[in-house]
């Protein structure tokens, strides 16, 4: 299937990164490496340099070769660089994909992660006829639990110690979250191309 892009919400575009977005997402990234390698999975050492950037975007540059897709927000009236998100397709339960976000400093506490996951999700159910989509967060991360709960998913388990923290290797509880409908996701305007 091919991925229909750009989305579009009230106050982002989503779509994959490019080359051109390098810059802009590594800065980003930049400001707030502490809290990725408190809080993602994916926040090792070796993912903070440009480098690690430039090669996950070339990766995930032939999207529509691919049923998961990186998704990058920008802000519509700046172009700035806002949220990361995306759809990975599971390997081992088809049409069930996982979701997960950061923002950048700047659009923080601003609603820009939900904005994005809704969009997101909303996507995954109507162009991908996902079957459900995943999430989860660590231990601690209360900030990610109030989004997981505002976009309505449900508590599936926690994984005790189910999760290294990339900072400092503390093993951390993982809960995780389903959703098997978008009729629990706020309302948002989201087109598609």
């Amino acid at each position: 299937m091919k991925h229909a892009m750009p989305i579009v919400t009230p106050r982002l575009i989503l779509r994959p990164p490019t080359l051109a977005d390098l810059d802009a997402i590594q800065t980003a990234k930049e400001e707030v490496w502490h809290d990725l390698q408190l809080w993602m999975s994916w926040a090792h050492d070796d993912q903070r340099p440009r480098s690690a950037l430039e090669a996950y975007i070339r990766q995930t540059m032939d999207y529509q070769n691919r049923d998961s897709v990186a998704l990058c927000g920008f802000e519509r009236t700046t172009g700035e660089f806002a949220v990361s998100t995306g759809l990975e397709l599971s390997e081992s339960e088809p049409g069930v994909y996982e979701t997960g976000y950061w923002v950048a400093r700047k659009f923080r506490d601003r609603g820009i992660a939900t904005e994005a996951a809704t969009a997101a999700i909303r996507y995954a159910f109507h162009h991908l006829s996902a079957r459900s989509i995943t999430i989860g967060y660590l231990q601690g991360n209360e900030a990610s639990r109030r989004i997981v709960e505002k976009l309505g998913f449900t508590k599936l388990r926690v994984l005790p110690e189910g999760a290294v923290r990339c900072l400092d290797g503390t093993r951390l509880d993982r809960h995780e979250y389903a959703m098997a409908s978008p009729a629990s996701v706020p309302e948002l305007k989201v087109t598609w191309v």
